[in-house]
């Protein structure tokens, strides 16, 4: 499992539990193997979650974990209006750079006040602790962003455009999260210790904020198209 999924995970596995209600139609968008729809599915008894993306193989892993799967675009999802009752949206819109679309077609799938829970970053990308501007702009452009994030004056204009509205927010991948995670994946430490090191930060992600560069929105539809 990619460290990134499983921070993410940490970080929102709490207000995943507090926002989604049981008997709920779940669209997880871009959610690649699902593994988060898959572990919140395992949490309640009777949800429907359908994970769209692109790849197939990350599709094909998320019908192994029992999830159901559509290979559709964001930008055009094959659902009627009205028809979920939430969506996760997981680094997802920083990669697209029709993201305004990506969130009307959320609101347009999207139940009256139905929710959406999004997470990307903060306005200036992912930095990570003694690297250079030029190095960290490099990681970005890898993970394939067509920007680098998103404040929250920016969010609140993209859900208010589609007639949602931003009810909570939260931050994770914190500065101390982020110097362990580069340092793992550059050093030669054993896979036992990177082992050691992964369950520490896991522990800490969802309680230490300083210098946090992702953004975690709970937002909420307010109006029926």
């Amino acid at each position: 499992m990619r460290p990134g999924t499983l921070l993410r995970w940490n970080a929102l596995k709490n207000i995943l539990i507090r926002e989604i209600e049981d008997n709920s139609i779940i669209l997880d968008i871009g959610g690649y193997d699902g593994y988060i729809s898959y572990q919140i599915n395992n949490m309640f008894s009777n949800l429907e979650i359908i994970v769209v993306d692109l790849d197939k193989s990350g599709l094909t892993s998320a019908n192994k974990r029992g999830l159901k799967t559509l290979y559709a675009s964001t930008l055009k999802l094959p659902l009627e209006n009205n028809s979920v009752d939430a969506v996760f949206c997981l680094d997802l819109i920083e990669h697209v750079k029709e993201d305004y679309i990506v969130i009307k077609e959320i609101s347009r799938v999207l139940k009256q006040n139905g929710k959406v829970i999004l997470t990307t970053p903060s306005q200036n990308g992912v930095s990570f602790p003694f690297l250079s501007k030029e190095r960290i702009d490099i990681i970005n452009k890898e993970w394939g962003h067509a920007r680098k994030g998103y404040s929250l004056k920016d969010i609140n204009e993209l859900f208010k455009d589609a007639g949602l509205i931003v009810e909570k927010t939260n931050k994770y991948f914190n500065l101390f999260t982020r110097f362990i995670y580069r340092f793992s994946i550059l050093s030669n430490i054993p896979l036992r210790g990177r082992g050691l090191l992964y369950r520490l930060i896991l522990k800490l992600e969802p309680y230490v904020k300083y210098g946090a560069e992702e953004h975690i929105i709970v937002g909420e539809k307010v109006n029926s198209s």
